[in-house]
């Protein structure tokens, strides 16, 4: 800041000193024009022209009026200054001449006044600096070049408002308000953000390009500080959050029954049933190898749970259960509504299929931008001529059948369709959402 000073400072000292040079050469020609007037005037009066720099000439520098009145000129050059001044004399003119050296000023006093002045503004600015932040100006620089750097490393937009006028924009504020780059503060607050404008204090407010925003205000010092973020970058924090905390209850469930099945398999050890806790220890083998699958193919931690328990409860039944295909984690908000209905369909999958040998039961995801789809099947004997999804509606006895019932309500509830088909032996129960629900239901 304080060398940018130096510029305008030296600037306006070798005006001054351009200035006084135009001033001084004025008075110089002035003087020079009056002297040569004198000379003819004298000329003219019959005295020697020749000891008074004069001549009698028939070209004089400029042609004579016809009126017989004279005429002068001055001329600047290389050389310096030259005026000249010419009248009438009979046949010929008598011109007068006279030149002098152009007048330059000395640079040393300018240099001096502008040395003083430096000093005097330098002065003044880290005065000015140290009286407002408390700090050197080396200290200051370094304080606003940190501010700088944790601002346009936020993933919030920072925007800060006086006046009604945008002052300061983050990174983030400029890329989430559609602004160039380089776009340069200070921007009427209207044309940056008419949404915030016209709506000060709203906690959510439509972004430029139409997008919805959360919005925290705060004042200080007369500033506004707006910070916004994007409600679809909220969403997946929300959702990467709730991951994590059901990552954390799988982790705290695993714990628990592994601790059940050292219990058991000490117990074993202590009764001499070796071949028994081989067996244990092969099968807890299989379920850590299917829990590993289930992990890379499920990524809704409360939706694995379900399904490594489910197939537990296949092993016990001496049914086949398999997975295919992919659920991501962005279909975390449908977690609690998926684990309600798929357990409900694979429990009825599972029974069914434990009626005949080979029994087989298939889980199916299909996870697309513009919907999902999940389908059960099972290779069981089939609904046995009840009416389906209707409450009782069960060749199980008495209490059973509201399952299904209350799935497609949920299902329903949350924007989508439960359906049911039978094909070439299998019973398959699906589940879609979104423009997959349509294509199916069509």
């Amino acid at each position: 800041m304080v060398r940018a000073l130096a510029v305008p400072l030296l600037a306006l000292c070798l005006g001054l000193g351009v200035l006084e040079a135009f001033r001084a050469n004025g008075l110089l020609s002035e003087a020079l024009l009056a002297e040569a007037r004198r000379v003819a005037e004298a000329g003219a009066l019959g005295v020697a022209l020749e000891r008074l720099g004069g001549r009698l000439t028939a070209s004089p520098p400029s042609p004579l009026p016809l009126l017989g009145e004279g005429v002068e000129g001055v001329e600047v050059g290389p050389t310096g200054l030259r005026v000249w001044v010419a009248r009438p004399s009979g046949p010929v003119a008598l011109v007068v001449e006279r030149a002098y050296p152009l007048y330059l000023p000395a640079l040393g006093p300018y240099l001096v006044l502008f040395l003083l002045a430096f000093l005097w503004a330098r002065a003044r600015v880290l005065g000015e600096v140290q009286g407002l932040l408390g700090l050197s100006l080396g200290a200051a620089k370094e304080r606003l070049a940190a501010l700088e750097a944790a601002l346009a490393s936020l993933e919030e937009g920072v925007a800060i408002v006086r006046g009604g006028r945008v002052v300061y924009l983050n990174r983030r504020a400029l890329a989430l308000l559609g602004l160039p780059e380089g776009a340069m503060t200070p921007l009427a607050l209207e044309r940056v953000w008419p949404a915030l404008a016209a709506a000060r204090g709203a906690e959510v407010l439509p972004l430029p390009g139409g997008r919805p925003a959360r919005v925290r205000e705060s004042a200080s010092a007369g500033y506004q500080v707006i910070v916004f973020q994007d409600h679809a970058e909220l969403r997946r924090l929300a959702e990467s959050l709730t991951q994590s905390r059901r990552h954390l209850d799988l982790l705290r469930a695993q714990t628990h029954e592994f601790q059940n099945f050292l219990h058991l398999l000490g117990g074993l050890l202590e009764l001499g049933r070796v071949e028994e806790a081989l067996r244990l220890l092969r099968s807890e083998g299989e379920v850590e190898a299917r829990l590993e699958e289930v992990l890379a193919r499920v990524e809704l931690p409360l939706l694995a749970a379900l399904l490594l328990g489910k197939w537990r409860r296949a092993q016990e039944l001496g049914v086949e259960m398999a997975l295919e295909g992919h659920l991501p984690a962005r279909y975390a908000p449908f977690g609690d509504l998926l684990a309600s209905v798929l357990g409900q369909l694979l429990e009825n999958a599972l029974e069914a299929a434990a009626q005949r040998p080979g029994g087989q039961v298939r889980l199916r995801f299909r996870a697309e931008e513009e919907g999902l789809y999940v389908e059960v099947r099972d290779n069981g004997p089939g609904p046995k001529g009840e009416v389906l999804f209707q409450p009782e509606a069960s060749g199980r006895g008495a209490g059973r059948g509201y399952g299904l019932a209350l799935a497609r309500t949920l299902v329903r509830a949350a924007g989508g369709e439960l359906g049911y088909r039978r094909e070439e032996g299998w019973t398959a129960f699906w589940v879609a959402f979104g423009r997959l629900w349509t294509e199916r239901s069509s």
